[in-house]
């Protein structure tokens, strides 16, 4: 779905000499981080963020893309027959932010109980963050593995500059399959239960490597 242009901006401000103040300004609204974590994962089609935000209104949606249009944090591109929106180099760096919130959620207190899985584009910010916070850093070579989840592809990137993108790999060392509720599980500390990653194709030193690495992160 295509949205009409930014409009007049009409939202409240804090009106603070505080730059918490001018960053909340921003992204404090509802929603609007959780846009950011869906993009963070990849570009993204409108009908595909509103099927990782389970809830959100389309006009909600619609208005939080403009808002962060108007803002710099998003810009829209031309994807064959279709539009997708993405991050500028603006929106890229509030990757920080979400990471350690994510971080201090997971020690929060739990307010209610959730009642929707992760998204995919969460599972990749989710993945990049162990990768890239946790545990010792991978000074092998760069090697780069695609995981489904429940049919949905994961690009991950292993080495000195790990990465993970919700998005298929061209030409991974490895395709290795999963499920939704095993990556919660990991996700939330239960451990990295080995026989629940399948390697569907390639090098299965690759599949060894991900799983050695992912292990270590917990």
């Amino acid at each position: 779905m295509d949205v009409s242009p930014p409009r007049k901006d009409d939202r409240k401000c804090y009106g603070q000499r505080c730059t918490v103040a001018r960053a909340l300004d921003i992204v404090g609204d509802r929603w609007t981080l959780l846009v950011l974590r869906e993009l963070l994962g990849g570009p993204a089609r409108f009908h595909e963020l509103q099927a990782g935000l389970p809830g959100i209104a389309k006009n909600l949606l619609t208005d939080r893309l403009r808002r962060l249009e108007t803002d710099g944090l998003v810009r829209r591109v031309r994807a064959s027959t279709t539009t997708q929106y993405v991050l500028t180099e603006l929106g890229l760096s509030t990757r920080p932010i979400v990471e350690a919130l994510g971080m201090w959620g997971g020690r929060a207190p739990k307010l209610a109980p959730p009642e929707h899985d992760r998204s995919v584009r969460s599972i990749a910010v989710a993945l990049h963050t162990f990768l890239t916070r946790g545990g010792q850093p991978d000074t092998g070579p760069r090697e780069v593995v695609e995981v489904t989840v429940d049919d949905e592809p994961l690009e991950v990137v292993l080495g000195p500059e790990p990465r993970v993108s919700a998005r298929p790999s061209g030409d991974p060392a490895a395709r290795v399959s999963t499920t939704k509720a095993t990556m919660r599980d990991y996700l939330q500390g239960a451990g990295l239960d080995r026989r629940a990653w399948r390697l569907e194709s390639g090098d299965k030193e690759a599949r060894a490597r991900l799983l050695d690495t992912l292990a270590a992160m917990i």
